[in-house]
C-alpha cells in the first residue's frame, strides 16, 4: 500500500476512508450472513476456509468496479489510486481464494483427489478451472512485458479471463450448495451477480452506445522530437454531450480508441495538453512505446477516434504560485495547466523543472516557448546528456535539483509533478524534506498502466 500512502497525502484521506469502509463491507458482507445458520460439526478449519474462499470471491467481482472507469468509483481519490488498489487487492484476493483449498487438502488429504478433473465431481471441475485460469491470469499480468503481450491483447484477455475466473468460481459455490442454501444468502449472492451483471452491461454496452455518438475526429497530426506525436482531436457535434458539455479540469487525462469500433475492449490513457477553456478541441501529446501509441502516427486527419473521460485528481490548483515538475512526456499534463492559466490571462508566479536527455530530445519545446511569451513562466531545463555548450542544468530531476532550486522558488508555492515513479518519489522526499507542506504536493503516476 506504499504506492496508494503516497499519494493519498496530496489527496482527500475522508473521501479515501469512506471510500474503503465501502469496500470493506461488500467484500465481507457474504461473512456475518453465512453465519447465521453456521454448521459447527464441520469444524473451525472447514468453515475458516469458505469464509476465507467467499471474501476472495466477493473481492474479485469487486474488481470490476475497480476496473469500469466509473466517476463515482474514480473521482474521490483519482485513478491512479484506483488502479494500484486494484492491483493490490487482486494479489490480496488471490491470496484468500488459495488459501481456501489448501487449508481443505491439510484439514482432509482424502479431498486430494478432488484434484482429479476426470473423475471428480463438476463443482470440483468448476473449482481447478477457475484456480487455473486466475493463474494464466496473473501470469499475463506480472509478466506481461517480459512476455512481450502487446497492451490491446493483454488488455482484452484480462477482461475475458477475469469474468471466467469469477463465473467458474461462483458456479463452484451454487453446486457445493451448503452455504448458499438460506434465503438471505441466495439473496445476497444473486444481488452480487445482478449488479455485477448490470456493471458489465453497462460498461461493454450502454456506455460504448454512447460513445458511438459523441465522435471526435483527427483534426491535425504533427511528429515530434524523440518519437512523439502530437494529435489533436475536435469533437465532431458539441450538442453530443447534451444536456452537459463536455469538460475537463487542466491536468486530467482522457482514454483513447480510433479507428475501431467504440464496443472494443482496448481503451488507451493518455493527459491532456491542451486548454481547458476550450474543451471541444483536445491535444495529445503520445511518445511511442507499443501497440496504440505506435500506431497513433498512422492517423490521418478526419479518423474517428472515440473519447472515455476525462479522468484524474491530479489538476491545477486554485490559487498561488505554482512549480511544474516533470521529465519527458510527463510534461503533457503539466502544459494542459500551463495552457489554461495562459488563456485564462492568470498572472500567479509559474515554474517549470523539466528534464530531459539533450537538447535535441525536449518534447513541446515550441508550445513551452509560446507560454513563455504568454505568461509569467520560468522554465528550468535539466540535461543528463547535454552537449558540451550546454549551460544549463545537467543530471536529472532528483532530491539533488530539488535541494539546490526549492531555495529560489516564489513563496508559497504548490508543486505538481508528472513523469516516472522513480523521479515523482525523489521529488516528493525531497519537498516534504525542504519543508514543503503535504497539501501543497501533487502528483499522478505516470506509469500507472
Amino acid at each position: 500500500m506504499a504506492g496508494i500512502r503516497g499519494v493519498l497525502r496530496r489527496r482527500s484521506r475522508g473521501a479515501f476512508v469512506l471510500w474503503i469502509a465501502i469496500y470493506t463491507v461488500l467484500a465481507v458482507l457474504p461473512l456475518p450472513l453465512g453465519m447465521i445458520s453456521l454448521d459447527p460439526g464441520r469444524g473451525f478449519w472447514i468453515n475458516l476456509s469458505v469464509a476465507l474462499g467467499f471474501v476472495g470471491l466477493a473481492m474479485f467481482g469487486l474488481q470490476f468496479v475497480m476496473a469500469a472507469r466509473s466517476f463515482l468509483v474514480v473521482h474521490p481519490v483519482g485513478m491512479d489510486v484506483v488502479l494500484e488498489f486494484h492491483k493490490q487487492m487482486a494479489y490480496l484476493a488471490t491470496l484468500l481464494v488459495f488459501a481456501h483449498p489448501i487449508i481443505l487438502f491439510v484439514v482432509d488429504t482424502s479431498l486430494l483427489g478432488l484434484l482429479d478433473v476426470v473423475t471428480s465431481p463438476l463443482r470440483a471441475k468448476f473449482a481447478v478451472g477457475s484456480v487455473i485460469l486466475l493463474i494464466v491470469l496473473i501470469v499475463m499480468s506480472v509478466f506481461r512485458r517480459r512476455l512481450r503481450i502487446r497492451y490491446e491483447t493483454w488488455q482484452a484477455t484480462h477482461a475475458v479471463l477475469a469474468v471466467a475466473v469469477v463465473v467458474t468460481a461462483l458456479l463452484h459455490v451454487l453446486l457445493v450448495g451448503y452455504y448458499v442454501r438460506e434465503w438471505w444468502e441466495q439473496t445476497l449472492w444473486i444481488a452480487y451477480s445482478a449488479a455485477f451483471i448490470a456493471l458489465g452491461v453497462w460498461v461493454r454496452l450502454v456506455k460504448p452506445l454512447v460513445r458511438r455518438h459523441r465522435k471526435w475526429v483527427v483534426e491535425s497530426i504533427e511528429d515530434d522530437v524523440g518519437s512523439v506525436t502530437t494529435v489533436t482531436l475536435r469533437l465532431l457535434d458539441p450538442t453530443s454531450y447534451a444536456p452537459h458539455r463536455f469538460h475537463f479540469d487542466p491536468g486530467q487525462f482522457a482514454w483513447l480508441q480510433a479507428r475501431r469500433s467504440p464496443f472494443s475492449l482496448s481503451y488507451h490513457p493518455f493527459s491532456i495538453s491542451s486548454s481547458a477553456l476550450h474543451p471541444h478541441r483536445i491535444r495529445f501529446s503520445i511518445k511511442a512505446h507499443d501497440g496504440f501509441s505506435r500506431e497513433i502516427g498512422d492517423l490521418v486527419p478526419g479518423d474517428t477516434v472515440y473519447v472515455d473521460g476525462p479522468f484524474g485528481a491530479f489538476v491545477l490548483p486554485d490559487t498561488g504560485p505554482v512549480v511544474f515538475v516533470g521529465a519527458g512526456v510527463g510534461v503533457t499534463p503539466l502544459l494542459g495547466m500551463l495552457e489554461t492559466l495562459a488563456d485564462r490571462g492568470d498572472d500567479r508566479e509559474c515554474v517549470l523543472w523539466l528534464g530531459n536527455r539533450s537538447e535535441t530530445e525536449i518534447p513541446c519545446l515550441e508550445q513551452i516557448e509560446a507560454l513563455q511569451a504568454r505568461m509569467d513562466l520560468r522554465v528550468v531545463h535539466v540535461l543528463s546528456k547535454g552537449s558540451a555548450g550546454w549551460t544549463g542544468e545537467r543530471g536529472h530531476v532528483d532530491a539533488a535539483l530539488v535541494a539546490r532550486l526549492l531555495p529560489d522558488t516564489p513563496p508559497g508555492s504548490s508543486f505538481c509533478i508528472c513523469g516516472p515513479d522513480a523521479m515523482m518519489d525523489q521529488v516528493e522526499a525531497a519537498l516534504a524534506a525542504g519543508g514543503v507542506r503535504r497539501d501543497a504536493i501533487h502528483s499522478e503516476r505516470f506509469g500507472m498502466v
